[in-house]
Formats: C-alpha cells, structure tokens, sequence
C-alpha cells in the first residue's frame, strides 16, 4: 500500500513538473515572439524613416558655389571697381558682400591670390556713421610678380546703410600714399551711380565659405577649383571674353616619393607651387588639385598665352633643378571653354587633354578640342 501511493506521488510529481516545463517553454517561445515582432516593426519604421530622410535630402536644391551671379548684365561688380580704381588712381580694389549664410562673396581686380584671401578673411569694418575708413597694411603679403604689397586702402559700403555687410576698397601699393577727401567723394559717387545695376544684377544664392587655401602649397585648393571655376565660366560669357584651363601634372610623383620620401617629395612640390605662382598673370587663379596636379584658370588672352604660360615654366624647371628631386619634368593640358560646357565638362576636357599628353610623351603639352 505504501509502496503504491509512493510511486503514485512520484508520478504525479513527474507529471507536474513536465507540465511546468511545457508551460515555461511555451510562456518564453511566446516573449520570444513577442520580440521579434517589436524588432521586426522597429527595423520597418527605421527602414520608412531611413526612405522619407533620402528622400528628403534628394529633393533639396544642389549646394551653389560662392558667386557673383549677375545674370544677363554685364558685370556691374566688375565694371564698379574698374571705376574706382581709374577713379582714384588705385592699384587694386575689393568688393564683399555677406550673404545668407553669413559667408563673403568676393570680386577683385588687380590683387594677388593671397591678397584676396587676406582681406576677405579681415572681414567689414564698423563704419560708425563714417562715409570712409582709411586702413593700413602691416607685413609684406603676397603681391603678384613684381610689385610691392598693399600698403593702404580705402573702405566705404558697397549696398547702403541698410546692408551693412558690404564693402567697396581701393588699395594702394605706394607706402606713402594717403587718400583724400577727393577720393572719397569720388568712390561714393561712383558707388551712388552703380549701386542701382548691382541691386538689380546681384543675386545672392546660398553662399559658400571664402575660397580656402591648400595647406602644402598655399594655392587655392580643390573645392575652390570647383567654385571659382563655375564663377569665372559665368563672368566670361557674360563679358564676352574667353577662358582658358590649364592642367599642369609633376611627372613620375609617385618614384619621386619613393626614391626622396615623401617630405622632400613635398617640398619639390613646393617648389612647382612657387614658381607657378611666380609665372602667372596677376589676374589667372591657381591651384593645387591633388597630388602633383595643379590647375590654372585664366580670363582673357589667346590660347597662344596659355601655351607660352607653360612653355617658360617647362624651360625654367629644364634648366633649375629643384633641391633633391633634381630636374622635374612637367605635362599639361590646355582647353578654351566652348559654349556648351560647364564646370564639369570643361574639367572633363582638360583631364582628357592631360591624358593625351602623358600617352605621348614626357614633359609635353596638349590642348583640348
């Protein structure tokens, strides 16, 4: 009897705990579940969420680069510092205005690329009710070739007491020049007859940053290329003037690193950027795109100039060597814009004119169709 009822508490023992089992199973296959779902929702509002964000992004308007978009007219910044600068018998002149953003866009006749770059980065003065400020210039900044840095200048608003954030500057290289009231008569009614055109003709879109600076080299860098060139393509069909793109490539850079290391690689490049800069127009803009790669972006002349332009800085590196790289041997690319390219197109062809003359030689040149 008591073996029976015994065996039957072990059975029943048994069987509860398999139901309990059973029961804890099933109770966690269900959180399980449960999860799963949660995620599997989770993941599927990530996903629309993820869908609605690039579909947003897609449709916003594509970033403009810095410019002075002055439509049909025939550059009205432009003609105003011609003026001035005839005017007042300056050496150069600036014009800034901020944009949107609160970033500078920038026009200049006759100042250096480190020049611009200087005086954009000073920003606009407090004008404190004043018609004018004279500034001063400490320093020797870069000139062009050949003439004597800023010394002086004079600084009044471009748009108005209701846009503060504008200049018009004529700046002299004479140490000893100081202007006069003469003169400030002269920018102010220059500026009172060209404002209404520059009101109507420019159309501040989204700004980009002031052209930067590459670090190695001190020429104008990659996202400048971009920008500046889209500006001048714009400057040139609206003035009726051509343009012209040089792609200017250091030859074999990559032994040159492996044979002096890439500090002394470095420095040749620094080189190539110093004399580059000391063989272009004090008007072209030049840069370092990547590597050994340069770029130079001329408004005006001939195509025969911007051969020439290269021919005298190949003789200067075929007869100068340069420290531990030894004589370097340069290849460029040539094109004049056509009417149906832009910026990217025009780039396009001068890459492909490049291609063409590494294929045929060392140290050659070609222009683009």
């Amino acid at each position: 009897m008591n073996t029976t009822v015994a065996l039957a508490a072990l059975a029943l023992g048994a069987i509860s705990l398999t139901l309990f089992v059973v029961s804890l199973r099933r109770l966690l296959n269900r959180q399980s579940e449960v999860v799963v779902t949660m995620l599997q929702r989770y993941d599927d509002r990530l996903a629309t969420f993820a869908q609605s964000l690039n579909d947003a992004l897609t449709s916003l308007p594509a970033h403009e680069a810095p410019s002075l978009s002055l439509g049909d007219d025939a550059e009205p910044v432009m003609r105003t510092l011609e003026l001035a600068v005839a005017g007042t018998a300056a050496d150069g002149a600036v014009a800034l205005v901020t944009g949107s953003s609160g970033a500078p866009v920038v026009a200049t006749i006759g100042l250096s690329e480190a020049e611009t770059h200087h005086i954009a980065r000073m920003g606009f003065p407090d004008y404190r009710g004043a018609r004018a400020i004279e500034v001063a210039f400490s320093g020797d900044i870069d000139a062009p070739d050949g003439s004597p840095a800023i010394r002086a200048g004079l600084v009044l608003p471009l748009l108005g007491e209701d846009v503060p954030h504008s200049l018009l500057s004529v700046l002299t290289r004479e140490s000893k020049r100081r202007f006069s009231e003469d003169d400030v008569t002269t920018l102010t009614e220059i500026v009172a007859r060209t404002r209404p055109a520059i009101t109507r003709a420019l159309n501040l879109r989204e700004p980009d940053v002031v052209p930067e600076l590459d670090l190695l080299t001190s020429l104008y860098d990659r996202r400048s290329f971009e920008a500046i060139l889209e500006r001048e393509i714009s400057r040139a069909r609206a003035a009726h003037r051509p343009l012209f793109l040089l792609l200017v490539d250091v030859e074999r850079l990559t032994t040159l690193n492996a044979q002096i290391g890439r500090l002394a690689a470095d420095g040749a490049l620094l080189v190539v950027a110093e004399r580059l800069r000391a063989h272009v127009d004090r008007l072209d803009y030049t840069f370092r795109l990547v590597g050994g790669r340069f770029g130079v972006v001329r408004l005006g002349g001939t195509a025969d100039d911007a051969n020439e332009l290269f021919a005298s800085l190949q003789r200067l590196f075929d007869t100068e060597p340069v420290g531990e790289a030894g004589f370097i041997s340069l290849s460029a690319g040539i094109v004049a814009l056509l009417p149906h390219d832009d910026a990217a197109s025009l780039a396009e062809r001068a890459d492909t004119a490049l291609a063409d003359a590494k294929r045929a030689r060392r140290g050659s040149v070609a222009n683009g169709n």
